[in-house]
């Protein structure tokens, strides 16, 4: 049995905000390796990750809405850095991350994805003709060698002045804000190529799902949910925050977020292993991509040494969900949310 010193819990958040140790650079759901099911019940083609360890849960939700849409541009916007921008030319898109990716798919544009991320875990990104890593390295000189047409962003912080230098080289570029819900990102995206209606409709549909999880668990109390991610800024180890999949999940549950509850943005590396170790979550929440990335129990204890420690690690109280149900801010993340509605319950029994 592991065993150690218990911090308290308000202490142990103002240690995870402030990084005080050095900061590290349904029926949905299934056992083990037993076969999966979604969120109504029935079996879903996602299969539980070969490497789960013992004890773990794998949850998958099924019924992920999509709509078809067709780009009706020119079209005048304002992103979410709040600069008006012209878009005209949707044909190769260069999306800034997975989730812009999944809202394309979502409204039956996939095929317009052109280019993306090397670190991406979504299919649709992982089909993109082109690939590109993106660091200061690179920088936006890097990513307009790529020819795509359309710059979207998904992170007003790290993505504005490189959007701002896109349209500076004549090249269409907008970001979506970050840190509102994932029905709005929907919505954004789907104005930025001019398919408003399609986007409600798809928004809708997420946000049914979501106050549907909210229902289903009405009855949870007050859980501590930590997320945790391998892709970070960097590809680094990181806790998820505030303007996420993972959010916006956990506040239709009901549930607290450690990330949020810390005031961290996106994936965080602003943490301390001390500070994660006080802060007594109930359930730790990763994507199949993360334990894919960490091999296993063995990497996970590694990238996070004190984790199995708190109560969930000691009760073997972590869920793997998709990254597209959990990480990714998209058509996923509803279906996601009944899938891990239901596993929480399960664990709290």
């Amino acid at each position: 049995m592991r065993t150690r010193s218990r911090l308290a819990p308000s202490l142990a958040v103002a240690a995870l905000a402030l990084g005080l140790a050095a900061c590290s650079p349904a029926d949905a759901d299934t056992p083990g390796n037993a076969p999966d099911t979604s969120a109504s019940g029935a079996a879903t083609d996602v299969a539980a990750p070969e490497n789960l360890p013992d004890g773990w849960t794998f949850a998958a939700g099924s019924d992920v809405p999509s709509v078809e849409a067709e780009p009706a541009l020119p079209v005048d916007v304002v992103d979410g850095t709040g600069t008006e921008v012209t878009v005209t030319d949707a044909s190769r898109i260069i999306v800034g991350g997975d989730d812009v990716a999944e809202i394309l798919g979502g409204l039956g544009l996939a095929d317009l994805v052109y280019a993306a991320p090397t670190n991406s875990a979504s299919e649709i990104s992982l089909a993109a003709p082109e690939q590109y890593e993106f660091s200061q390295e690179t920088g936006t000189e890097g990513l307009l060698s790529v020819g795509g047409t359309l710059f979207i962003g998904n992170n007003t912080a790290r993505h504005g002045d490189v959007a701002a230098q896109f349209r500076k080289a004549g090249v269409d570029a907008v970001v979506v804000d970050d840190q509102q819900s994932t029905g709005d990102k929907i919505r954004a995206v789907a104005s930025y190529l001019g398919v408003d209606e399609a986007g409600e409709e798809l928004a809708a549909d997420v946000d049914a799902q979501l106050s549907e999880a909210s229902e289903t668990a009405s009855g949870l109390g007050d859980l501590r949910v930590l997320q945790v991610t391998s892709s970070g800024a960097g590809g680094a180890n990181a806790v998820v925050g505030t303007g996420t999949a993972g959010a916006d999940v956990a506040e239709a549950l009901g549930v607290t977020s450690v990330g949020v509850e810390a005031k961290l943005r996106g994936f965080s590396r602003d943490y301390s292993d001390e500070g994660l170790l006080g802060t007594d979550p109930d359930v730790i929440l990763l994507g199949t991509a993360d334990l894919e990335e960490w091999g296993g129990l063995e990497g996970f204890a590694a990238a996070f040494p004190t984790l199995l420690d708190t109560p969930a690690g000691q009760a073997d109280r972590v869920i793997v969900m998709p990254d597209d149900q959990i990480k990714v801010s998209g058509p996923a993340s509803g279906a996601g949310a009944l899938a891990l509605a239901r596993a929480l319950a399960e664990t709290a029994e």
